[in-house]
């Protein structure tokens, strides 16, 4: 247990992976902290504070004398407020925090930050080259978090899908299971899902809370590495787990070549990234970090919630 002076502030406190760092730091004792437009909270021992990044003088009663801060806040889906929320109102955060005694700042980015790649392999060396607002907006966050400030150690993650109970994400096909699922795992079961548990990505937010690191470090948080993260695998992990069937030797759902749904794609909407692109994990998991549900994990807990 930590010392409850320890303030840990949590931007996004209300979305699928802030909502699970509040929940860790609440355990681990920190006085907690919760930025969120909701009127309401399921955690009673944690500091409301209603509002989102463009309220300047929330944001500095929020911050004042924190320790952490966990930034999760981000627009998704208005792309006409992209920019101004995920990278102009994420400037103004920094400067007020700039003024606190915040000893480590955890930013939530997003592996659509690589754009457009000719590898078949990224980990953070490899060049961002982002296509959309969305990617655009979170790689100039990016680059505001990386100026540093003081002594503060600063973690970038840079998770691939994040998916839970309520968004399974790719999993929603063989949950579905319907002609139309069916038909798309066939076309694109061998592509990579890229699919990692909302619980992962908030474990890698607090593990790093103790760590000193002399600059910025950026981690992918992605279980691309596991055999089963393609639609295809998915969906065979999922019905032998539904059905109570070993997941030992499970033979993997026949589908077309890989080849047929970038081809498909590519005269469709032009240059895509193929999809045997997988995202490292490598440099997290040398720091020691275990996922504690990793691909399977994220299976069993989502089918769970299904029955």
């Amino acid at each position: 247990m930590h010392n409850s002076k320890t303030i840990a502030c949590v931007t996004g406190a209300s979305g699928l992976v802030g909502s699970r760092i509040v929940q860790r730091l609440t355990l681990q004792g920190y006085e907690v902290r919760a930025l969120s437009r909701k009127e309401q909270f399921d955690y009673t021992d944690v500091e409301l504070f209603r509002g989102g990044l463009e309220d300047e003088e929330v944001l500095e009663s929020f911050l004042s004398n924190a320790d952490l801060l966990f930034h999760c806040a981000a627009e998704l889906y208005d792309e006409s407020k992209m920019w101004d929320i995920n990278v102009i109102r994420t400037e103004r955060l920094l400067r007020i925090a700039e003024e606190s005694n915040i000893r480590y700042i955890c930013y939530l980015s997003s592996a659509g930050v690589i754009g457009l790649t000719d590898d078949h392999f990224v980990d953070e060396r490899s060049k961002c080259d982002p296509q959309n607002t969305y990617e655009k907006s979170k790689r100039a966050a990016e680059k505001l978090v990386a100026k540093g400030s003081g002594d503060c150690s600063i973690v970038i993650l840079r998770p691939t899908d994040v998916v839970d109970e309520q968004r399974p994400g790719a999993l929603a096909l063989p949950i579905r299971s319907n002609w139309r699922d069916r038909f798309i795992v066939f076309l694109k079961g061998n592509e990579c899902a890229n699919i990692v548990h909302a619980e992962d990505v908030a474990d890698a937010a607090i593990y790093f809370i103790n760590s000193s690191f002399e600059k910025p470090e950026h981690f992918f948080v992605s279980c691309d590495h596991e055999r089963f993260n393609t639609f295809g695998g998915l969906w065979s992990l999922y019905k032998a787990i539904q059905q109570d069937r070993s997941v030992e030797g499970i033979k993997l759902k026949i589908c077309l070549p890989i080849i047929i749904p970038y081809i498909l794609r590519r005269l469709w909407r032009g240059s895509i990234n193929f999809g045997k692109v997988r995202y490292s994990s490598e440099k997290l998991l040398s720091t020691g970090f275990r996922y504690r549900l990793g691909v399977e994990g994220a299976v069993r807990s989502i089918a769970a919630a299904q029955q």
